[in-house]
């Protein structure tokens, strides 16, 4: 048996006719058994089902050839360039497990490989896309390892110990060493498929993991953690303009308060920020982790935009079966409170507004200001009007909601005004409101029918209606100014509260990076050197408000070590790092080149 490779001429391939011409050679008996049962099943038909030549032990066993004999005859086939090593990767769903299924294929009557092969490549994607969402589902220990590792300046993706096409693409796993063209050219095409499909993040030489939707806001957030602590003190470094870009994010104030951008996209225009400088993240770091970040944020932005679109299409269901009830007055004069600080009820509104099967208008309580909406029906109106005659007709603020439904819907509503019996009652409505505005003698001018001084004073009625709702629109306006205002203050005190609780989380992190990942001590260098967000200054502003114990007390110095918070939400942690320090004590790991006398006094501090 040889031991060289054979030169394997992957999809530039010849014929064994053109190669006796050409060369002279004639195959031997062995090789040429192998190559026609190669050539008959190397069809296109048999190409796309993936019925290629197996070269396993029980189809040499079939020609009537032992391993030795047959692989030898391989040689003779691959190096002449008759035949080319191609493959398939398959998933078993029952038992979750990926196997390489490897081919010899041939060119029968000189058909081209190309296309072919970019069908097994195509297939080979798809199963291996089936096995990522199946089996390598992310998790939130696994990201922050993930990120761990490309939140590392230093990170090259060439380095890892080795992701899922690393261990199948292995040379070993073929009958005899496969063209290092093709699998290179293979594992390319493969990973470029899998890079442009959103759901999936892509980590060459450590792994491929599949995003959950549903978790893809909070894998963002603990990314966030990173960006805020390391990428981001190190990115503005890099350049000035990537440091202005980021003074910009940050600057920026909401104009008002539905214009307020969530956390989800603040941190989405961290990345793309630092996107936009790929090339300087190529040459410095952070583009593998910046590139997989965008897919996250994406993938929590369509998320969070599919949950909130649910939620306004089951609240307008709600509310046009409100607008359709004919039992609940409140429902059929639907009103809705513009003042209230719901984001929901401000898209209904709009969407309301545009809908041709509703009527809105606008009216100024004394306290609120005050969206109406009825259905766009004649027959519905006519009703309402009747039950406020019935019901509500000493209830001024009914009567003032129709009237500005039916004036702001004028030219809409004009036929309904040929319904005597409408007008008749809707003229009493009115009649019942303006009489509350004016002096109680018109009321003895209306019973004496003097009409003319009556009407002066629905005039003057109107007129004061009119006036009202200008200052009211004004009060309005003050009340929104203020609220906005209060609206900015909390959002910068909430803003504040949660960069002291991402700082703590991050810390968490780090520590954790440090003792159980790194096997070293994080010192205060160590963290202003690993984490540049966390300099002395602002460790020991943190110390004392999150409880974190430090081995030199409430003053920082650059050899502190910090440690977990003695509380109960970080017993697990502190457990785990007892076991560690017990391990280094044991031998079993080998601890850090410090002071043992310092490694006392860490354990007896935890």
């Amino acid at each position: 048996m040889r031991i060289s490779p054979p030169h394997d001429h992957f999809l530039q391939l010849t014929t064994k006719e053109t190669l006796g011409r050409s060369s002279g050679i004639i195959l031997q008996k062995e090789a040429l058994s192998i190559m026609k049962t190669v050539e008959v099943q190397s069809s296109r038909e048999n190409i796309e089902a993936g019925h290629l030549f197996r070269p396993t032990d029980s189809n040499f066993e079939k020609l009537k050839l032992d391993r030795e004999t047959a692989l030898d005859a391989l040689w003779q086939l691959i190096d002449y360039g008759l035949t080319t090593q191609l493959f398939e990767i398959k998933f078993d769903a029952d038992v979750g497990e990926l196997r390489l299924v490897t081919f010899l294929v041939g060119l029968p009557g000189g058909m081209p490989l190309e296309e072919p092969y970019k069908l097994l490549i195509t297939r080979s994607t798809e199963h291996l896309f089936q096995y990522i969402q199946a089996k390598r589902i992310l998790t939130e220990e696994t990201w922050r390892t993930v990120l761990n590792k490309l939140a590392d300046i230093d990170y090259k993706e060439e380095k890892g110990s080795g992701d899922e096409l690393d261990r199948l693409l292995e040379p070993k796993q073929f009958p005899l060493q496969p063209s290092a063209d093709m699998l290179k050219r293979s594992r390319g095409l493969i990973i470029d498929e899998l890079e442009s499909d959103p759901r999936i993040v892509v980590l060459p030489h450590v792994g491929f993991y599949s995003v959950p939707e549903s978790e893809a806001a909070n894998f963002l957030h603990i990314a966030n953690e990173y960006l805020v602590t390391k990428v981001e003190p190190l990115a503005k470094a890099f350049d000035t303009e990537i440091r202005l870009a980021f003074d910009r994010i940050h600057s920026t104030t909401p104009v008002s308060g539905n214009s307020e951008p969530s956390e989800i996209d603040l941190i989405r225009s961290k990345i793309d920020t630092l996107y936009g400088f790929k090339e300087i993240l190529k040459e410095n770091g952070f583009y593998p982790l910046v590139h997989n970040l965008r897919k996250v944020a994406e993938m929590a932005v369509k998320y969070a935009e599919l949950e909130k679109k649910r939620e306004v299409d089951r609240l307008l269901k709600v509310y046009m079966k409100m607008l359709d009830s004919q039992f609940d007055f409140d429902s059929r004069l639907l009103r809705i409170n513009l003042e209230k600080d719901n984001e929901h009820d401000t898209i209904i509104v709009d969407l309301l507004r545009k809908n041709p099967k509703v009527l809105s208008a606008e009216w100024h309580d004394q306290d609120a200001k005050i969206a109406v909406f009825v259905n766009n029906n004649q027959n519905n109106i006519k009703d309402i009007n009747h039950l406020i005659f019935q019901n509500y007709r000493f209830t001024t603020e009914h009567i003032l909601y129709l009237k500005a439904i039916i004036e702001l819907n004028e030219k809409e509503l004009k036929p309904i005004f040929k319904d005597d019996e409408f007008v008749k009652t809707y003229g009493k409505n009115l009649q019942s409101v303006y009489f509350k505005y004016i002096p109680w003698f018109y009321k003895l001018f209306y019973f004496l029918g003097v009409t003319p001084i009556v009407n002066s004073g629905y005039a003057k009625a109107k007129s004061i209606l009119t006036y009202a709702q200008m200052d009211r629109q004004f009060l309005y306006q003050k009340r929104r100014e203020n609220f906005f205002k209060k609206k900015l203050r909390e959002r910068e005190e909430r803003l504040e509260k949660e960069r002291k609780q991402q700082l703590k989380r991050a810390l968490v992190s780090a520590l954790s990076d440090a003792y159980f990942q790194k096997n070293c001590l994080p010192s205060v260098d160590w963290l202003g050197s690993n984490y540049p967000a966390f300099s002395a200054e602002t460790l020991e502003k943190m110390i004392p408000d999150f409880a974190f114990v430090s081995t030199t007390g409430k003053t920082v110095k650059p050899n502190s070590v910090i440690l977990f918070p003695n509380s109960p939400e970080f017993d697990s942690l502190n457990k785990r790092l007892k076991e560690l320090f017990n391990q280094w004590t044991r031998g079993e790991v080998e601890p850090p080149e410090e002071d043992p006398e310092l490694l006392v006094q860490i354990r007896s501090l935890i």
